[in-house]
């Protein structure tokens, strides 16, 4: 058959396994020369020179004589044989399955540009948030659990997009182990606090159906309570931005997994599937669980530098409140600051000279917004002087109003 791709065929096998599918398949080794080369033909056959098939892969031509192998192994096996020999090549995917899929009223095949980026978006948060909740369950993670987020995600593949309407695909490594923290070079790796990606993907589902119930019983109930009971199940005020991001303009959206267990030669590969949907209607639930579960933050002592967005004071000579547009000190994007006179006219002198502001207080969190509380050290500083990068281990910020607001 011309359309086999027998080369893909060999990158998929090793000269042993040709040798066991041989062997399994009832054929019969004879002559050859140990460690070089074996020689095979159907045991019905006792004509013609049989198959050669190299064994040491030193040689210089093994590929190119493996090749001619598997061809001839083709050309002369029955349909038993081919068929396993093209199993090789689907019984070792790329890793388990997990699609974003989003529906929208496009040409078949797109997305509109916002929702393209919505969707990219999901899958990443959901993704980060499958590896973080291995290590703890939480309300809020901010940056914690960051360092097996951020391994996991480096081997993770993104896959081609599929039409209809618009499908993001990831391949998790199933048997790749991610640590919770660093292990140092030559460390063995500790069987407690390690997790492998096929138990992040199903921990990725787990979320997912907990977020899934969440949804539901406020809708049946207009309870607001499940929402911080289902934490200990994965609800996360992260899980929450990921599937609104993922409904928000759509017709409808799932995420679907595709595991595959057990994957063998001689028997067909086993497919565990699961797939959840959510519609447009969840969006304002999720909305209300993610402000609830945010407003769980613990509070920060932090010191921050940004840039004066925002001034606001009821009258001249009162205390008033400043938006910084935040450059170092806190992952928080934007802060609110309600400043004392004095304070507050530094800030001006900021917002009109061009320079930064530097203030320490306690961080929380309040509704939709970040606020500093009882700041103090209120100093400005020249932007050439300022330290760009970010303390925040991640770049991915949770956000809680409008950027242009």
């Amino acid at each position: 058959m011309s359309d086999v791709d027998f080369s893909r065929i060999a990158s998929s096998l090793t000269d042993s396994e040709v040798a066991r599918i041989l062997e399994r398949s009832g054929w019969e080794k004879f002559g050859g020369q140990e460690t070089l080369y074996s020689r095979w033909r159907p045991r019905d056959s006792h004509h013609g020179r049989g198959v050669l098939l190299p064994e040491n892969q030193s040689m210089a031509d093994y590929r190119e004589l493996f090749v001619q192998a598997i061809s001839q192994i083709w050309d002369v096996g029955d349909a038993s044989v081919k068929r396993i020999l093209g199993r090789a090549v689907t019984s070792s995917p790329l890793g388990d399955e997990v699609r974003f899929h989003k529906e929208a009223h496009t040409i078949s095949g797109t997305i509109p540009w916002p929702s393209g980026e919505d969707l990219y978006s999901a899958a990443r948060r959901s993704m980060i948030v499958a590896a973080k909740s291995r290590k703890s369950r939480l309300p809020y993670y901010g940056n914690a659990n960051s360092y097996i987020a951020r391994s996991f995600l480096d081997s993770v593949l993104m896959g081609q997009t599929d039409v209809g309407s618009y499908v993001v695909t990831a391949y998790v490594p199933p048997d790749e182990v991610f640590t919770e923290k660093m292990i140092p070079a030559g460390s063995t790796v500790p069987l407690l606090g390690s997790h492998s990606g096929r138990e992040i993907t199903k921990g990725l589902m787990e979320v997912l159906q907990t977020t899934r119930e969440a949804v539901d019983h406020f809708t049946s109930t207009g309870s607001s309570h499940g929402f911080i009971e289902n934490v200990r199940g994965g609800l996360c005020y992260e899980i929450t931005q990921a599937v609104r991001d993922l409904v928000r303009n759509s017709d409808g959206a799932e995420v679907s997994v595709e595991m595959h267990l057990a994957a063998d030669l001689f028997a067909p590969p086993s497919v565990d599937r699961h797939t959840l949907a959510f519609t447009p209607a969840d969006y304002p639930i999720l909305e209300k669980a993610g402000n609830m579960l945010a407003a769980t933050a613990r509070p920060q002592n932090v010191t921050v530098i940004g840039t004066v967005t925002l001034l606001n004071r009821p009258t001249a000579g009162s205390p008033g409140v400043v938006r910084l547009d935040v450059m170092s000190g806190t992952p928080a994007k934007k802060m609110r600051v309600r400043l004392k006179v004095e304070d507050y006219d530094l800030a001006v002198d900021a917002h009109r000279d061009n320079l930064a502001l530097k203030v320490s207080g306690r961080q929380e969190i309040e509704g939709r917004y970040y606020w500093l509380y009882e700041p103090t050290e209120v100093e400005l500083i020249p932007l050439e002087g300022v330290d760009f990068a970010r303390i925040s281990e991640e770049p991915t910020l949770p956000f809680f109003g409008s950027e242009d607001e």
